[in-house]
Order: structure tokens, then sequence, then C-alpha cells
């Protein structure tokens, strides 16, 4: 964390004249995200023992965002931004079934996701480079989530886990660059906290 503030304070001390964007500017970013908390978390919120040999899955924070430049140094949009994550696992247990023991497979299958609608504005800085865009961002909205639990394929829970804290609202706080090899497109990057720790991006100039 201080390290990150540290970054972000030291960017307005730099220099320079030129910028990549300018007011009127529409950038439309799709974007991917690292790592994945979803998936990362979900032995230990759902307390899955690793004897069941679990396998996990899902896709990181990724999603779009539509941002216009307001003036020269700010601009603002929508981020919407989406996650999951998935568990599978079987468990065998041991029946006594007329007059005889026999094994039997209960497969378990747990499925989160995550949307995160966001307003944002991002405050631009000068950089040397006409072509490089740097710029502190913060964003603030909705926190969707859903859990759903099947066992052998049939829906049995739908309930939040006890374990996870649902917030309704979300933040975002970072420091991102991007650089235009073309006019309309460029790519970039992003540190941040409240949803991944790096985002990786592909942005459009309109």
């Amino acid at each position: 964390m201080k390290i990150l503030f540290s970054l972000i304070l030291s960017l307005f001390c730099v220099s320079g004249q030129a910028q990549g964007l300018f007011r009127g500017n529409i950038i439309l970013n799709a974007y991917t995200g690292y790592p994945n908390f979803l998936k990362l978390n979900m032995p230990t919120v759902e307390d899955i023992p690793e004897a069941y040999n679990p396998t996990y899955s899902g896709l990181a924070p990724s999603g779009l965002r539509f941002m216009y430049m307001a003036t020269d140094d700010v601009s603002i949009g929508v981020d919407l931004m989406y996650g999951r994550a998935k568990a599978n696992f079987t468990r065998t247990d041991s029946m006594f079934t007329n007059g005889n023991w026999e094994l039997q497979n209960t497969v378990y299958q747990i499925q989160k996701q995550r949307f995160r609608p966001q307003l944002r504005i991002d405050f631009h800085l000068k950089a040397t480079d006409p072509n490089f865009d740097q710029y502190i961002g913060l964003a603030f909205g909705g926190n969707i989530r859903t859990r759903e639990v099947l066992i052998n394929n049939q829906l049995v829970d739908q309930n939040p886990n006890e374990m996870n804290l649902v917030i309704p609202v979300s933040l975002r706080a970072c420091y991102g660059f991007r650089y235009f090899f073309d006019y309309h497109f460029s790519v970039g990057a992003e540190l941040g906290l409240g949803g991944p720790l790096m985002q990786f991006a592909l942005s459009y100039r309109i």
C-alpha cells in the first residue's frame, strides 16, 4: 500500500509538456486482470478439503471501460468489471446397502460471479512523449455477487457463504498508463487496489 501511494505521489512531480489525449477524445478499453481473488480464496472460504482433489477454474476480473476526456487533464466514464470462479470435487462415501458395503460418489460444484459497475474519473498526468498517457484513477460503484452450489448437477444453495463479507459498494484507486503505437490503438496496464492488483488493456481512441 505504501509503495503504491509513493509511486502515485511521485508521478505528480513528473515534468513535461506533451500528452497523449485531449479534450473531446473518447477511449474504449478492453482489459483483463490478475490475480483472480475469487478463485484463490475458494479453498479457504468454501472450506474445501484438499483430500477431495478439487479443481479450480474461472475468469480473472475483466471488462470494458468507456472514458470521455472532459478536459485535457480529466476524463470521466463507466467501468464494467466481471469475474467468476468455479470449484469441482467429488466426495466418496461408503454406504451399507442391502447387506453390502458400496462406494457412493457425490459430485459437488461451487460457482461464484462478481459484477462491479462503476463510475470513474481519471486524472491525466503530463509526459515527455506525446504517445504516452499516464493517469491516476478513482472509481465508485456497485458490487453484485452470486453464489451457487450444485450437488450431482442439482442446484441446492444460492445463499452467500458465511465467510464472505458482502458489501454492496465497490471502490478502486489506481495508477495506469497506455502507449499509442497508432493514433487509434494503444496498449497499457494498471496497478490498483479494489479489484485486480494488475490490469492489462487494449484501448481504442475515437
